[in-house]
């Protein structure tokens, strides 16, 4: 087909964009922030999600089916090695950092556990889920402050977050205190 030729008589003008087919991580993100209920929330952080897991090399993929496994089997350390694993084959792919990062709190190195999330950010800084493993990482470290930033942007990104009254109310003393 020549590549300067129009859209096909009756079709959309848009219909050979990609984006109007498979939409980018950072638009399904953009359109997250605007949801306006639960379950559409749900369904395009599945399809982020998916988006994110596309590009992983079968190994890795295996690598990080086998760290979720030990954490299920209560082996964390396993888990870290199987994720550190995964990074050398595929260190450019965010969510191996934000899974490491889930490792390292199981087996109790928060301080490790926030490295990962600084590095996961730093690829997608609109990453919910990394952003809400911060928040309960921040928490178990006792950097309450902390936790309540990382939960600000929970909120400014995913609108319809369970619960989210009480649990910005319940930061917000463990950050600041009892108001006077």
């Amino acid at each position: 087909m020549d590549q300067h030729a129009g859209p096909p008589a009756g079709g959309s003008p848009h219909a050979g964009r990609r984006d109007a087919a498979a939409p980018t991580i950072a638009e399904l993100e953009t359109e997250l922030s605007h949801a306006a209920t639960v379950n559409g929330a749900h369904d395009l952080m599945g399809r982020i999600e998916q988006l994110r897991m596309k590009d992983l090399a079968p190994t890795t993929s295996l690598l990080l089916r086998r760290a979720q496994d030990d954490l299920d089997a209560q082996r964390p350390l396993d888990a870290v090695q199987d994720m550190d694993d995964a990074l050398l084959l595929q260190p450019d792919m965010e969510v191996l950092w934000r899974n490491r990062a889930q490792a390292r709190l199981a087996a109790a190195n928060p301080d490790g556990a926030v490295a990962d999330l600084g590095v996961a950010l730093h690829h997608d800084g609109r990453d919910l889920t990394a952003w809400k493993i911060l928040v309960n990482v921040e928490g178990v470290r006792g950097d309450w402050q902390a936790a309540w930033k990382a939960w600000q942007h929970v909120l400014q990104l995913d609108p319809t977050t369970p619960d989210a009254a009480h649990e910005t109310e319940r930061l917000r003393l463990k950050a600041f205190g009892q108001p006077t």
